[in-house]
């Protein structure tokens, strides 16, 4: 019998990368990636220490370039990265995934056959691994925290951990546009852990310092230094809707347009322009908080207020994607539509109830297994598991923030593990530009 393409990715081999390959793919990657975006490195250890023993790296998520940073940043030592398990269905990364020996991981959910990869590398090979704690590169410009669990894997394989911190690394690949903005980019290597601290540490002090470690904001990273991130055809601001929808003047939702270099809301006329350097300058008489960070975690308070209330409840009519069961996905495609239908989130989880495949169809989610969705790429659609199955969901209107803000809220006012920093600040005001004039 012909095996699935998801048996064949279950199936997959890791194994060491081997040095000629990752020093051909570092060669690609140092022309593609490392000139136009100027990276420079501060390495604050001996990286010469760690080429004999097994070890683990961790790094911030601010793009899809990261994996070319943190290769850069480790100079030539071999690295098996660990990547969402759905990547490795779409036919642009197969080969490259299988010469790289990529761990595949599915993301926010636990998966023994990542463990069981990492351990191939680490305990019986003594190679190195790298992995993005927190799931999925930041929508936000801020690194967002570790996954559930992180602290008790790092504390289980026990060996050298050594953090990589990107800076500019958002600012070069926005979450709300898929067109590179090329720039500066700082990367810092630094010593986290070693065996002997992490048998002394409890998983929750390792994830707390990891937290720490890593936590990396963009916009107020640039604010001081004024580095310029160039769009060729200068539309900074182009598709910003998809990740800030609510308006701080009137606190209408999802009438914010970004449009060539400007953000405004087409209900109240509140809004502003953005320049190549990520800076905000506000209409006369308009609300503009002090950065696009700033903007977002605000509408994250927001939501945390709405989603309070018992009888909370959204939906919306969406497509619905899944992967072929044969074959791969091309031209950039992330899932194949199969069906369409209303999705509904509410205090006890979400669902989806429409067609799929020509015929009636129902899944639902309870919040507790739904800490999180996934929006891998931009923000025009998103992703999440259902009894292991991936599920695609692309809204009709350019939500994918706001369903993402309420998921996560929704499961964190339900109780749930995966909390936010310890140091974010639900009831902290609104920070605004002070160029902002009265109304």
């Amino acid at each position: 019998m012909k095996r699935t393409t998801d048996q064949a990715v279950k199936s997959i081999k890791i194994k060491k990368v081997n040095p000629v390959v990752n020093a051909t793919l570092s060669r690609v990657a140092r022309l593609v990636y490392y000139g136009p975006c100027k990276v420079d490195v501060d390495r604050k250890i001996n990286l010469d220490e760690y080429k004999d023993k097994p070890l683990l790296i961790v790094a911030n998520h601010a793009s899809r370039f990261d994996y070319a940073f943190v290769n850069f940043a480790m100079k030539s030592r071999p690295i098996n990265f660990v990547a969402a398990e759905n990547e490795f269905h779409r036919s642009k990364f197969k080969f490259i995934f299988k010469i790289g020996h990529v761990i595949p991981k599915r993301n926010f959910v636990p998966d023994i056959k990542t463990i069981r990869g990492m351990a191939q590398i680490l305990r019986k090979d003594k190679g190195c691994v790298a992995i993005f704690p927190c799931g999925m590169s930041t929508a936000s410009g801020a690194q967002q925290p570790s996954m559930i669990g992180t602290g008790k894997m790092i504390k289980h394989f026990g060996v050298d951990v050594v953090a990589v911190r990107i800076h500019g690394g958002y600012l070069v690949c926005p979450k709300f546009d898929v067109k590179e903005r090329y720039g500066k980019v700082e990367i810092e290597v630094e010593k986290l852990f070693d065996p002997e601290q992490l048998q002394q540490l409890s998983a929750e002090e390792i994830q707390l310092k990891v937290d720490e470690a890593l936590f990396c904001d963009d916009y107020e990273w640039n604010s001081s230094r004024q580095y310029s991130y160039n769009r060729k055809d200068g539309k900074y601001a182009q598709n910003m809707e998809q990740i800030l929808y609510k308006c701080p003047r009137c606190g209408t939702e999802m009438k914010m347009e970004g449009v060539d270099r400007e953000i405004k809301c087409t209900y109240c006329g509140n809004g502003a322009t953005m320049d190549d350097k990520y800076n905000l300058t506000p209409y006369p008489g308009s609300k503009i908080p002090v950065n696009p960070r700033e903007w977002f975690d605000w509408q994250r308070r927001e939501m945390r207020k709405t989603v309070s209330d018992p009888d909370f409840e959204m939906e919306e009519h969406v497509k619905l994607g899944t992967m072929p069961r044969y074959g791969y996905l091309h031209h950039n495609k992330v899932s194949e539509t199969v069906g369409d239908g209303v999705l509904h989130l509410d205090r006890d989880g979400l669902s989806y109830t429409g067609t799929r495949d020509g015929e009636p169809w129902t899944v639902f989610i309870p919040r507790d297994l739904l800490p999180t969705i996934c929006l891998p790429v931009d923000g025009s659609f998103f992703y999440t598991y259902a009894s292991g199955e991936f599920l695609c969901f692309t809204p009709d209107t350019p939500s994918c923030m706001r369903w993402s803000l309420a998921v996560e809220e929704v499961y964190r006012v339900g109780g749930g593990k995966w909390a936010n920093y310890p140091w974010f600040e639900y009831n902290a005001p609104l920070r605004l530009k002070r160029t902002t004039l009265k109304n």
